[in-house]
């Protein structure tokens, strides 16, 4: 799954005639220097609540997020989650006399008839026999990606990109 950030016509349309002034170069550099810096900012606010609104740690979803920035034809910046399933044993799974406890969606509870095999992760028998065994799974990023919290802190931060243009506007103009 994929979230997108582009600079709008909004922006522009408000800062018209100090950007008109800068000049063409000077303008694309503002714009660009805003989004990135912006762009960088939500997305470690997406990080942080994906942390919250999953239970996964953060290095883990660091991992599993690409950046992706373009600033020719238009300027764009993305977040891309990329990853599998997420099996239980990542949510601090202890095996109890009823099964295995974890905390998917930071919220604990007990997989009854689980237990820990292969590699330390989590199994569930799907037959009363030996037989066959399927893992267990908790969030996948991918998804929780557009979801809640994480997708309220990447809405929130369109107003807070034109503060960015504004602030490297005055930059050139001082500088």
């Amino acid at each position: 799954m994929k979230i997108i950030l582009t600079a709008n016509d909004a922006v522009l349309l408000r800062f018209g005639t100090r950007l008109s002034a800068l000049g063409a170069t000077e303008t694309k550099a503002v714009m660009k220097s805003a989004l990135w810096r912006g762009g960088n900012l939500a997305r470690t606010q997406v990080k942080r609540a994906l942390v919250k609104q999953t239970g996964i740690k953060y290095g883990l979803i660091d991992k599993a997020m690409q950046t992706k920035f373009r600033d020719t034809p238009h300027l764009l910046y993305e977040l891309e989650a990329t990853g599998d399933e997420t099996n239980l044993n990542l949510f601090g799974a202890i095996q109890r006399k009823k099964g295995v406890s974890a905390r998917p969606w930071n919220q604990r509870r007990t997989f009854k008839g689980s237990f820990f095999a292969y590699n330390g992760r989590v199994y569930r028998r799907l037959t009363e026999k030996r037989g066959p065994i399927k893992p267990l799974y908790g969030p996948n990023i991918g998804r929780e990606l557009v979801k809640d919290y994480s997708l309220r802190a990447w809405e929130a931060f369109p107003p807070s990109l034109v503060k960015r243009v504004e602030h490297e506007i005055q930059r050139r103009i001082k500088g």
